[in-house]
């Protein structure tokens, strides 16, 4: 038995529920929760190890319920243009990369002083030879020179006004090229790093997306493989996504079975690429209201197909007619068949109405939601604002709407597109540029724990600490619940079945 004292413990059972210690078994399930001085076994009892926590603030491990993990762990051995300031300096940094081919990712053209992507003759300038991709910080958008245009064999595919900026299936199709042009040891130690990124940020466990968002499952098998024969290299558990489109694939697999199907499988694209669907023209550029990727048909169809092989459902949906699209079909297949399988929306921006939210509440529907989206794009001079118009922005990321209504909401970060950071999440629900969207940190707090884990069904083993289910928490130097500045705790340690992953104490 292991004995974690010295602690305020939130359960997260209930509001308020504080403990002054977790006793764990052997196997890493929490034995007891300690209320009391009196319920304290025996400190040195020879069968009782001890653990000072020195006054630490714990909480059950944080969960991202939405990532690209492979791609996370893959593109921190590539640079991030993140900060840069003009395309000057992209270039400079970009110059310093090793491999045959220059990757770039996290690009924002609008921080540019040049406000602009640069150009594929900029780009041929400076990479003659290697193929050059850079990816736009949304991943809906990506620009590549001329040596990666003949290495992946695009001529011909291009139209003639080609000037390096690729949107749609073509951005989605030089992607995969990449991706699956990694060996499959690449992809272990890409998933390797990207668990060791997770819970250095107090993650425990995380959900991934794995497959091109169409038919080709890519790597599921060889990482699924791994996860259960080696999971020993691997820092948090992750939760795995098929991320296609083809049902049949999935049902007709011998091997294994699942439960889930999708992830970025995409009804629209994104805000910044102008490719998110939206019922009214874009602020900016009033000839655009973004593209719906599939027929109405299309959707029911799949949706039809997976949900009667219980099968949850995760489909990328950005804009409001994107976002009514999905949920129009949720609800009208859960009508005819219903069944508790908690299909998701991801991302759910931009939402329709009020309405939308009661068919959400009303069928089971999750929003699977990224509140540092707010963060970084919300309010005043930003990305919503200069796109959607000001009205439009104060309608993104509704969460506290969303729970008041008592939808199931989780939070992600999306990553790659932004780093894996709970805390940062809880920080920008907190803080949210509507005050009518804001949440307590305690109900942000859940995002992060008790309703992640609910999404998958693991609510009996995952965001909560009490008996009988796993040990898995993280230690803060400062209380969530009543700090006033979220974003600047820090993480001391992280247990995984009562193993310390992380230790920064």
């Amino acid at each position: 038995m292991r004995l974690y004292y010295n602690a305020l413990f939130y359960t997260m059972n209930f509001p308020n529920d504080k403990a002054l210690g977790l006793l764990i078994n052997e196997d890493g399930y929490i034995e007891k929760v300690i209320y009391s001085k009196e319920e304290t076994p025996k400190l040195h009892s020879r069968s009782i190890h001890t653990h000072n926590l020195n006054g630490g603030y714990v909480y059950p491990g944080f969960i991202d319920s939405h990532t690209h993990s492979f791609e996370g762990g893959l593109y921190s051995k590539a640079v991030s243009l993140e900060h840069m300031n003009s395309i000057k300096e992209i270039f400079d940094c970009l110059s310093e990369a090793d491999g045959s081919i220059v990757i770039g990712y996290h690009l924002d053209e609008n921080q540019l002083k040049e406000s602009r992507f640069p150009t594929i003759k900029e780009l041929d300038e400076n990479f003659p030879e290697k193929p050059c991709i850079i990816r736009r910080i949304d991943g809906h958008s990506s620009l590549i020179n001329s040596a990666a245009v003949k290495a992946i064999n695009l001529d011909g595919r291009l139209p003639k006004d080609f000037n390096g900026l690729l949107r749609g299936e073509l951005n989605d199709y030089v992607s995969g090229w990449y991706h699956k042009n990694v060996s499959d040891e690449e992809v272990i130690d890409a998933y390797v790093k990207a668990s060791k990124i997770a819970a250095a940020k107090g993650h425990t466990q995380v959900h991934t997306m794995v497959g091109d968002g169409k038919s080709d499952l890519m790597h599921y098998h060889l990482i699924k493989k791994n996860l259960m024969e080696n999971s020993h290299r691997f820092a948090v558990d992750f939760v795995l996504y098929p991320q296609i489109f083809t049902v049949d694939k999935l049902v007709n697999d011998q091997r294994q079975t699942y439960d889930r199907i999708g992830g970025c499988v995409l009804a629209d694209g994104s805000f910044g690429s102008g490719t998110a669907a939206l019922t009214k023209p874009y602020n900016n550029d009033q000839n655009n209201s973004g593209i719906l990727y599939k027929s109405d048909h299309e959707w029911y169809s799949f949706v039809k197909k997976a949900h009667q092989n219980n099968l949850q459902v995760a489909i990328h949906c950005i804009g409001d007619r994107a976002i009514k699209q999905i949920v129009d079909v949720y609800c009208r297949v859960q009508n005819e068949e219903p069944k508790e399988l908690r299909h998701q929306v991801i991302h759910c921006e931009l939402l329709p109405d009020n309405d939308t939210i009661k068919k959400m509440a009303d069928h089971g529907i999750a929003a699977v939601m990224q509140p540092v989206f707010d963060k970084l794009w919300g309010g005043d001079n930003k990305l919503y604002a200069d796109v959607i118009g000001s009205v439009r922005s104060a309608k993104c990321n509704r969460l506290r709407s969303l729970i008041e209504a008592e939808v199931l909401v989780t939070g992600g970060s999306d990553w790659y597109v932004t780093d894996i950071d709970a805390l940062a999440g809880i920080d920008a629900a907190v803080n949210h540029h509507n005050p009518e969207e804001r949440l307590q940190p305690y109900k942000a707090l859940e995002l992060y724990t008790v309703n992640a884990a609910k999404l998958v069904n693991d609510e009996d083993q995952y965001g909560r600490l009490s008996k009988g289910m796993r040990a898995d928490f993280v230690c803060l130097n400062r209380d969530i619940l009543t700090d006033h500045d979220i974003s600047t705790i820090k993480i001391k340690e992280v247990y995984k079945k009562g193993v310390r992953t992380v230790d920064n104490s």
